[in-house]
């Protein structure tokens, strides 16, 4: 950069004349940096417009199946017996509710002990032990808790409380208050010492709790008693008794868990029958339709996600599949791959004519060759001279190293490792010279929509509930069960295609209903088998002590050391029952499960809350043997709420866009430089740039073509059970371009709708339709949701120009604004330049007359 002497000798503003004389260069840098700010906001306006659009395409995707309309409301005839919710999938009509029982958290209340304080110390109650060692257990988790003579009140409330249970001491009625923090049998506690000394401790705090006192002077539970009734005449014996225990719970949870996946699956396989049936019976009607449909679907569902990317051919009775990979032909085709069934992977490649939007398909073949490459990674266009282990190019000689395979340049015998040549093998696939264009071949993607879209609204729902269940059952795996295993995922299914393969549908169902045998239908084996490892599991239970132990490898050092553990626990716990430390005071109340009977059916569980078959149930209050009644029916305030909710989201995107495309002309107005904004008020300056903001979308093409398909989607005619519906069915209209609001004339109003001034005054025709034909209402809004969806969809769709999701060309301004970036940073490089130039020259004047002046200064000397 030159010297800048801003007129130093000759007294001129320097600055002003070079950036006067740069002007014309700064306008066109100006010119760009005002296009680019213009772009960046026209950027921000289409990101906020598509965010909306992209809110409204989610929200509406729910809308095209059947289960967004399911809505239901209930009723109970006794509010202060239960509350009940209704999901989508309740059944309507009323049903009959028992409580028998509430589910109880375990609760115990201490004895009264003499500690004025929660400072009070064990010592001060009496305890004179050591290491107080108790424990806690809840279900099947047991905790540790070590106290002291110098523990007090508060230490062993905050020892209960970290081992998971509810504690408090109250000074004033001196006594222990302690619970579970959840309801149920598998959440009750017990507080026992695991050596004497927490024995005593136990007693001295006054919750040493043993059940109550018989007249013979024991106690009726005993907690000592589970691990007591281990104990044997010596400590081999008792280690025997152990053993035996752990085999036995051992054997009854592995049947336990067997019986289980056998119910689950049973029951599961109920659903899978009917849905196989059903979905058996549709392919057979497509074949009846076209030869072979069920076929190409079969292998389309196989393909599921993949289906995008792949490409179907006929070959004789069956299909090939080719998927696409990322490998292209020496002219740079896609290819896409098959695999025989030899475990062969054939090629065809994907010719594109852009001019006629056609795409052929040709075999190719597939060749290997050497290939040379540079230190560069770039590939030589000569093939080398290769000789043993020295390698030719031009004048250069390689020579090759035994350690990693390179041929590195030689230069006076030593090796230059900068400059190497790398021989690998190149696998290469070219067309084959007789390859023809492969006729047959079909997008598979747009193979399962043709097949889709020859179904009725009817047949494709029974198609997509009955696929997915299908599908889920068959890929579920036993994780429990081997395949060869009775009631396995294998054996059932096996069995009820071979019933479907009998006598079709009607077999199916007697299998699943038992052939006449109510016992041996699979919903009552399901019952049998979970009832059976019900019963397998409380066994389990009352050895539950061993469960830790059940648990190592026997033989390792762990077993061997649990086992020892056991084995001490056991005698203490004997020695315990024999002292019967008890306070007889405490009184306890066993954690309790809830117990409910819903039409004749019981259920059980350890909270008081429920979800059967759609229902939500929360139990208050027991009923006895009376029954209350649970009434559902179809909410239809809910659907017209939903059917509302879409038309708000819709409306208020359209009436934006309409605004958006119909805004003022911004005329001459651009972008504010930095200088103009110098010149202006922050408030004339926001003015200003919000005049040209609102119009940057005006009369926009892209956004135009977005509008006129969600018009057109909003427009279009539904045909239910033969007759044709448009939203106009239902009393649902724009006002008109005469009556509706500025930028509003695209927007949709309910007849009726009481929150609406331009419609409240008519007729409901909507609710009317809800009310009287509801599932008429819910098809129209399915198949207008799914419309709509497709036609933002194909305006989301991923091209060179704009990425997937967005219906505006992003990608294309990203490229601009890169671009105006690099060009705006080459004008400022040429401004520079040309400021640099002038302000050397104006250095050159200034050194000039410098020595003009000291020269006229020495002459004058001479003179004076």
């Amino acid at each position: 950069m030159a010297i800048r002497l801003s007129g130093m000798t000759s007294g001129l503003d320097t600055d002003s004349i070079v950036k006067a004389m740069v002007s014309s260069y700064t306008t066109r840098k100006e010119k760009y940096q005002k296009a680019q700010t213009k772009l960046e906001w026209t950027q921000d306006a289409w990101k906020s417009l598509n965010t909306k659009v992209y809110s409204l395409y989610s929200n509406i995707s729910n809308l095209r199946f059947s289960t967004a309309y399911n809505l239901k409301k209930t009723s109970v005839s006794d509010t202060t017996k239960a509350t009940v919710k209704a999901g989508s999938g309740a059944p309507s009509g009323t049903q009959s509710l028992k409580i028998k029982q509430m589910a109880k958290a375990g609760y115990m209340t201490g004895a009264e002990i003499k500690a004025d304080s929660e400072k009070t110390t064990l010592a001060q109650l009496g305890y004179t032990g050591g290491d107080a060692k108790l424990e806690v257990k809840m279900g099947d988790e047991t905790k540790s808790i070590t106290l002291s003579a110098s523990s007090t009140m508060n230490d062993v409330v905050k020892e209960l409380r970290n081992a998971g249970l509810d504690a408090n001491y109250d000074s004033s009625y001196k006594r222990f208050y302690i619970s579970s923090k959840k309801t149920g049998v598998a959440n009750d506690f017990t507080i026992t010492g695991s050596n004497i000394d927490g024995a005593s401790a136990l007693y001295s705090l006054g919750i040493a709790y043993g059940g109550e006192k018989t007249t013979a002077g024991t106690y009726s539970s005993n907690p000592y008693d589970e691990y007591a009734a281990l104990h044997g005449a010596s400590d081999d014996v008792t280690k025997a008794n152990i053993e035996a225990a752990v085999t036995s719970y051992n054997n009854l949870t592995t049947d336990a868990a067997k019986m289980n996946a056998q119910s689950k699956n049973l029951m599961n396989a109920v659903n899978y029958g009917y849905s196989y049936a059903t979905l058996q019976d549709i392919y057979k009607k497509l074949d009846a339709k076209n030869a072979g449909y069920s076929d190409k679907l079969k292998l389309l569902e196989k393909l599921g996600s993949s289906r995008d990317g792949a490409l179907i051919s006929k070959n004789g009775d069956s299909y090939d599949t080719y998927t696409k990979t990322t490998l292209t032909d020496t002219n740079g085709n896609t290819l896409y791959k098959y695999i025989d069934s030899d475990n062969n992977s054939h090629y065809i490649a994907a010719v594109a004519d852009k001019d006629k939007d056609t795409t052929s398909y040709y075999d190719v073949t597939e060749s290997t060759r050497t290939a040379y490459t540079d230190a560069d990674g770039k590939e030589l266009e000569a093939v080398p001279t290769v000789v043993d282990d020295t390698l030719k190019v031009g004048d250069k000689t390689y020579k090759k190293d035994e350690k990693d395979g390179r041929y590195y340049l030689q230069k006076d015998g030593t090796a230059d490792k900068t400059d190497f040549i790398t021989v690998s093998q190149k696998t290469e696939y070219t067309i084959a010279a007789d390859a023809e264009n492969k006729t047959g071949i079909e997008s598979a993607s747009a193979a399962y929509d043709t097949i889709i879209k020859s179904m009725d609204e009817k047949t494709k729902s029974s198609y997509d509930e009955a696929l997915a269940s299908v599908q889920a059952f068959e890929n579920s795996k036993d994780e429990v069960l081997g395949s060869d295993d009775k009631y396995s995922v294998a054996s059932l299914t096996k069995a009820i295609q071979n019933a479907y393969a009998g006598n079709g549908k009607e077999a199916v169902e007697q299998l699943l209903a038992g052939n006449g045998n109510e016992a041996d239908g699979f919903v009552n084996k399901a019952n049998a088998l979970e009832e059976a490892a019900e019963a397998n599991t409380k066994k389990a239970a009352d050895s539950n002590i061993v469960k830790e132990l059940a648990s190592k490898q026997k033989d390792s050092a762990e077993y061997t050391q649990a086992l020892n553990d056991l084995l001490g626990r056991v005698n203490t716990a004997y020695t315990l029952q024999n002292k019967a430390l008890f306070n007889s005071q405490v009184k306890k109340v066993a954690g309790q499960d809830s117990e409910i009977e819903l039409n004749g059916v019981k259920y059980t569980g350890d909270s008081n809350s429920y979800s059967i078959n759609g229902l939500t149930i929360e139990a208050l209050a027991e009923t006895g043997d009376s029954a209350i009644s649970i009434t559902t029916s179809t909410d239809t305030q809910g659907v017209y709420d939903k059917v509302k909710d879409f038309l708000t989201e819709y409306n208020n995107i359209i009436n934006e866009m309409t605004k958006l495309y119909n805004a003022d002309s911004a005329g001459s107005y651009e972008p504010l430089t930095d200088d103009e904004k110098d010149q202006m008020s922050d408030k004339e300056i926001e003015k200003w740039e919000t005049k040209i903001k609102d119009s940057l979308l005006r009369r926009d093409s892209t956004l135009g073509s977005v509008m006129t398909a969600m018009q057109t989607a909003m427009m279009s005619s539904v045909e239910i059970g033969g007759k044709k519906y448009s939203l106009s069915s239902f009393g649902i209209s724009t006002l008109g371009f005469l009556n509706a609001a500025e930028n509003e004339q695209n927007a949709y109003h309910i007849d009726g709708d009481e929150d609406d001034a331009n419609t409240s005054g008519k007729t409901d025709k909507l609710m009317a339709a809800i009310n009287d034909d509801p599932d008429t209402v819910m098809q129209f809004m399915q198949q207008l949701s799914t419309n709509l969806y497709s036609a933002i969809g194909d305006k989301m769709k991923s091209t060179d120009l704009s990425s997937a999701f967005t219906i505006y060309n992003d990608k294309q301004m990203k490229t601009e604004y890169t671009n105006y970036t690099k060009t705006i940073k080459e004008w400022e490089k040429k401004i520079s330049d040309r400021e640099d130039y002038y302000y050397n020259k104006f250095t050159q004047m200034e050194s000039a007359m410098t020595k003009l002046n000291s020269t006229q200064s020495s002459i004058s000397s001479y003179f004076s």
